[in-house]
């Protein structure tokens, strides 16, 4: 909020003083940045919605890579490599391919013509001929050699291009048949391009939480391939409840929420999912669609979320601070590659926010955030690493409660590294930044560091910036055989700058944790941080500070 703002306000309540008889009120006015950070609104549900974002991140990196090759089970038969024989080779007939040209036929056959030649040599030219086969995708057409009499030193080399036969989907109990037939290029009576089959396999594997297999095998008809796609389903419908100390102290410290997902409603792995999260002086609600709308794997996002925060403690408690926020968005996001190793999209946003804060009875702050998004992000696998990132750049508005309208334009990013070792250790690091070309951002678009998901060892949201940047390394170690419990040392660092920042801008903390899964369900890791810069702002830290989250699936 502008110096603008808090000046009418101020002359307001000066005027009411006066008015009510000239008595004075006794009451300390707020600093203009008392409000931000997580007494306001409009940051504690922006900061809701970037870690559920997140969570949904990590499980994205840690579905992994999965093998999704089509699986011949055909049997094949070795050639005859006799030498014995040579002869004058005269000319040579191929049957017709209607996936080979003449002239390409002609380019492996026209080298051995008019000369002498063993059956090794026949054998090879068939080679030659099925490779041309497999360069363009075809495995199920193949050349051989049938048993003939030479005569004239003419040889006739026969083809075969299989043609699709049966075509199973089986497996597919949250997902329709047609969505899966759709995405992937298997035509019966067709002949199929496993290249192609391979590369659609990749896309929709890459872009689904259902997980396709194909395996393909000697159809009942001479001649004919069948082929068999399995589809491996996440459960469909999900609940969890989760809980943390990551809350603000002012509204609630402690955390509970609770989620509900079905990720295939209406049969084409669209998504919907349901989302609350509560404190003592916080409630919220968040609500998001995904729908696939091309067999390219483009999806369409729908989201909406709202909440109220009503200060319980502190120095704002008896001035009766409440605030309600909301904000909706629509999303398309387009993978651009989906390699077995890497997988990125680019995207597009649109969101809308509106934040509202009361102080004593009148509107303190109303401000309205809108713009637009365009957002790159890629996964690299490796055999022992994962390396995600990315980068976005936001444009937009947002108004004052005075009515002023101002634009701006921010560019943010997030990259994680993780690294395992054989011994199930592992390197996780983080780096998070934002860079603004805009000062004096609205305070939902500003760049937070400091609590759980930041610099661990301080308050949640403790320090905020129109710009900043904020990296962390964290080394894990498994306490027990079966890795299901570990325990962690972690340095974490940030810094903000610009005009909205304090005076002190460093936050550095480390410490240690541990982490264990109770079953197949649950989770619970507790952590112990400890503040390197214990002085923030003229105000004294803890010596350490304890973080903890539960989160479980059903």
């Amino acid at each position: 909020m502008t110096m603008k703002v808090w000046t009418k306000y101020i002359s307001v309540i000066i005027a009411s003083s006066v008015l009510l008889g000239g008595h004075a009120w006794a009451v300390e006015l707020p600093p203009a940045n008392e409000l931000a950070g997580m007494n306001d609104s409009g940051v504690q549900l922006s900061r809701t919605r970037q870690y559920l974002e997140w969570q949904r991140t990590m499980q994205r990196i840690s579905e992994g890579r999965e093998a999704s090759q089509v699986e011949d089970q055909r049997e094949t038969t070795p050639e005859d490599t006799s030498k014995a024989v040579r002869f004058q080779l005269n000319d040579i007939i191929v049957d017709e391919s209607d996936v080979l040209s003449g002239e390409e036929i002609q380019a492996v056959t026209a080298p051995y013509i008019g000369k002498e030649v063993s059956i090794q040599d026949l054998y090879t030219i068939v080679e030659q001929i099925n490779e041309l086969y497999s360069e363009k995708g075809y495995m199920t057409c193949r050349a051989y050699l049938a048993p003939q009499t030479i005569k004239g030193g003419v040889v006739h080399i026969s083809v075969i291009e299989g043609k699709t036969g049966a075509v199973t989907v089986q497996g597919n109990n949250s997902t329709r048949e047609d969505y899966i037939r759709n995405r992937v290029a298997i035509e019966e009576g067709k002949i199929t391009n496993i290249s192609d089959v391979n590369k659609d396999l990749l896309r929709f594997n890459a872009t689904n939480d259902a997980q396709l297999r194909i395996a393909m095998k000697a159809g009942e008809t001479y001649g004919t391939t069948d082929y068999v796609i399995t589809a491996y389903e996440p459960q469909q419908q999900v609940f969890g409840l989760f809980s943390d100390n990551a809350g603000s102290e002012t509204s609630g410290l402690y955390r509970g929420g609770m989620f509900w997902q079905d990720r295939s409603l209406t049969g084409v792995r669209d998504s919907l999912m349901m989302t609350s999260v509560f404190s003592e002086g916080t409630k919220s609600f968040g609500l998001s669609y995904s729908l696939p709308i091309n067999r390219n794997g483009t999806k369409l996002g729908l989201n909406y979320s709202t909440n109220s925060v009503h200060i319980t403690d502190g120095p704002l408690e008896d001035l009766d601070v409440k605030g309600h926020s909301y904000a909706y968005g629509i999303s398309l996001t387009q993978p651009i590659m989906t390699t077995e190793t890497v997988k990125s999209e680019i995207g597009l946003e649109y969101g809308y926010q509106n934040s509202k804060t009361d102080f004593m009875g009148m509107h303190w702050i109303d401000d309205t955030v809108k713009g637009w998004s365009l957002f790159f992000d890629q996964i690299d696998y490796g055999r022992t690493t994962i390396f995600y990132q990315k980068h976005a750049y936001r444009i937009g508005d947002y108004t004052d409660i005075t009515d002023e309208t101002q634009h701006f334009g921010k560019y943010y990013f997030n990259t994680l590294y993780q690294k395992v070792f054989p011994s199930g250790q592992m390197i996780t690091a983080r780096l998070d930044g934002q860079l603004s070309s805009t000062q004096y951002l609205p305070s939902a678009e500003q760049f937070y560091i400091g609590g759980m998901y930041s610099v661990r060892g301080y308050t949640e949201s403790l320090l905020g910036g129109d710009s900043g940047v904020m990296g962390s390394v964290e080394y894990t170690v498994p306490l027990t055989s079966s890795k299901k419990t570990n325990a962690y040392i972690f340095l974490d660092g940030g810094r903000v700058w610009g005009e909205s920042a304090y005076d002190d801008t460093l936050l550095v903390g480390t410490g240690f944790g541990i982490k264990t899964a109770i079953g197949d369900h649950m989770s619970i890791n507790v952590g112990m941080g400890f503040p390197l810069i214990r002085t923030v702002n003229d105000e004294e830290q803890s010596r350490a500070r304890v973080h903890f989250s539960f989160n479980s699936q059903f």
